[in-house]
């Protein structure tokens, strides 16, 4: 029966530098007829010769050409153990036949699979094979030329070994082991280019994946240029892409898809793309200049490394490490707005109406965590009368977005109240970011406000109004009239209404008592000092009592912002009119200065009025809500 397919087995080829500078001018061209064993190569018969001839390469690096259709004994096969000492300068395999290499069989110039014929580097019987290619000339020296022609490279290895400085063109296919390990017979060879998806003189411009799903290795001679032509998908784990010191170009793909630990390359990438749930570690610094993409089940592995993705988009759905020392290098960019989202602006307006400042970062490589959203620090000065500075978080605005966003409002303060930017009157507002794991990444920005300086003296006016009723002084006692019937009974006397000076007085009287008393005093001393306290007591309470009432006319009318630490005669009049409520303001302290107590009474005044409450704009700053309605209470009726 017929047999289509030829299996070559086991192909092994000792071959030196001697054997690629052969010309292939004195080839003789080796046909197979299979009139032999129909399977091995060594045997002569096989290939038209007599049982004492030779097999191609024996002797010489033949052209061998395998494309009988009369077999009759089937597959063409070699043995593993076979030695070919001067492989094949060409080898084209016709007409729907296999070749087999288990062994390794080496071409100086082309290998080329036509038609429907399959080229495989391994068996299950004869193991792995490997295909040297030598060819110093420009060109492709593996052509699988048409589409239904197949190249399998099991767990087989190709290496472009030829010397030389032309430009080699590498199939676009699928590889185990691929290496670009040019040999050269000077000290200072230069470096040869291997074109990947580039056309050859009778084809089209590949545009093709090539896969390397073993090992990529490219040697220090070597340089790989993809140029934008074809995506390169290694597949194989822990080092799939062995460069010792090579160099690769590529404005396309390079995608690292194992599912188990694998180590990148150290280079330049445009396009870099990491797959499958499993970490890819960097090996040394590395660069990539357009996109930066890592799965949702990925890790990717900075280590003590810099990764350089300056202009590129870096899209994280997963996880990224650094170690002490790794750092991505991205540029981030800042903005300085009074909206969330907003566009930057220069000037805040008037800074009385106490406006939000808001703080955007943008920086992909930020998001470390695709699974939560992350904090960045920045720092926001405000330069006024005073100077303040404040440290606001920039929290992410989702799980992976890589945008950071934080705000803070004004306070109009003499002192540094935490948590808002503090100013006194007009002024500039700046911010300053750098990156946490990028020290050399910074942002700024600046903007102009305006606002209102309390200034020096009395700020509020003062309305004439009818003066406060004086103490009432002690009503006499009237005596009762007698001759009249009924007799007119006495009318007791009415006490003086107490006075500070009365209290005073008092005061002063039992300090005397006390400095008389005996180291043991009587019962009834003590109790004596007791009562006196006691009434010195309820004069302070009838004082509080008869003060002037909540919503007196006090003729002010406050016309400026008043903010802690702030000392002003606005304060003056601020903390008489509040003293005017005892559950407002106790202290009743009346000093000029606004502080800690006077900010206190000015939040439970806001409290009490629904003007402002904790956590709200304005909240312990006597503002415009505020100023109406302390002029409504304590303005001129």
């Amino acid at each position: 029966m017929l047999r289509k397919h030829l299996v070559i087995v086991g192909l092994f080829l000792a071959v030196g530098v001697l054997f690629f500078n052969v010309s292939s001018a004195n080839a003789i061209i080796r046909s197979w007829n299979g009139a032999g064993d129909g399977m091995t190569w060594t045997d002569p018969l096989n290939w038209g010769g007599v049982s004492n001839a030779n097999y191609p390469g024996e002797l010489a690096p033949d052209d061998a050409v395998i494309a009988s259709s009369t077999s009759a004994l089937g597959p063409l096969g070699v043995n593993a153990t076979s030695t070919i000492p001067f492989g094949v300068n060409t080898l084209q395999i016709k007409n729907g036949w296999t070749l087999y290499i288990g062994g390794t069989l080496g071409a100086s110039s082309t290998v080329s699979v036509l038609g429907t014929s399959t080229l495989k580097l391994a068996t299950s019987t004869y193991g792995s094979g490997t295909l040297n290619l030598g060819q110093t000339d420009p060109g492709a020296p593996l052509s699988i030329a048409t589409a239904n022609a197949t190249f399998t490279a099991a767990t087989g290895t190709v290496a472009y070994i030829g010397g030389g400085t032309a430009s080699i063109i590498v199939a676009t296919t699928t590889f185990y082991n691929l290496s670009l390990t040019p040999t050269s017979t000077t000290a200072t060879a230069a470096i040869r280019t291997y074109i990947f998806g580039s056309p050859t003189a009778a084809q089209v411009r590949q545009v093709a994946t090539t896969t390397v799903s073993n090992v990529f290795t490219v040697s220090s001679g070597a340089k790989a240029d993809f140029n934008g032509l074809t995506d390169l998908l290694l597949s194989g784990s822990g080092t799939a892409f062995s460069k010792a010191n090579g160099d690769f170009i590529q404005s396309s793909k390079i995608v690292y898809s194992s599912a188990s630990a694998t180590n990148i390359a150290t280079g330049t990438y445009a396009n870099l793309e990491l797959t499958g749930a499993a970490t890819k570690t960097l090996l040394g610094n590395t660069t990539a200049t357009s996109t930066v993409t890592i799965p949702a089940s990925g890790t990717l592995a900075i280590s003590t490394y810099t990764f350089t993705a300056t202009g590129a988009t870096w899209t994280n759905s997963g996880t990224v490490t650094e170690n002490t020392g790794g750092k991505i290098t991205l540029a981030a960019a800042g903005v300085l707005s009074n909206s969330a989202g907003g566009s930057a602006v220069t000037a805040f307006g008037n800074a009385d109406t106490l406006p939000v400042i808001h703080i955007q970062i943008t920086d992909t490589s930020l998001n470390l965590l695709a699974a939560s959203a992350e904090t960045q620090t920045a720092t926001v000065t405000g330069t006024s009368g005073i100077t303040d500075s404040e440290t606001v978080t920039l929290t992410e605005t989702g799980i992976a977005t890589g945008i950071f966003r934080g705000s803070l409002s004004f306070q109009l303060s003499g002192t540094d109240v935490s948590g808002a930017v503090d100013f006194q009157g007009g002024g500039t507002l700046s911010y300053a970011y750098t990156d946490s794991q990028d020290s050399s990444d910074t942002q700024s920005g600046s903007a102009s406000f305006t606002g209102t300086a309390p200034g020096s003296g009395s700020g509020s006016v003062i309305v004439s109004v009818t003066p406060t009723t004086p103490a009432t002084p002690a009503v006499p006692a009237t005596p009762a009239v007698s001759g009249e019937s009924p007799a007119t009974p006495a009318t007791p006397a009415t006490p003086a209404a107490p006075s500070l000076e009365s209290v005073q007085t008092k005061i002063a009287s039992v300090i005397a008592k006390m400095a008389t008393l005996s180291a043991s005093p009587s019962a009834s001393e003590l109790t004596d000092v007791q009562a006196q306290i006691a009434a010195i007591l309820a004069d302070i309470q009838a004082i509080q009592t008869t003060a002037a009432p909540q919503g007196a006319a006090l003729g002010y009318n406050f016309v400026r912002p008043l903010a802690l630490g702030i000392r002003h005669g606005d304060v003056t009049n601020l903390q008489k009119a509040l003293k005017t409520d005892s559950s407002i303001y106790p202290e009743g302290k009346v000093t000029g200065y606004f502080g800690p107590a006077t900010l206190s009474a000015v939040k439970k005044f806001q409290e009490k009025y629904g003007i402002a409450s904790k956590g709200q704009s304005g909240y312990g700053v006597v503002g415009p809500k505020t100023r109406t309605k302390l002029n409504e209470l304590y303005g001129a009726k």
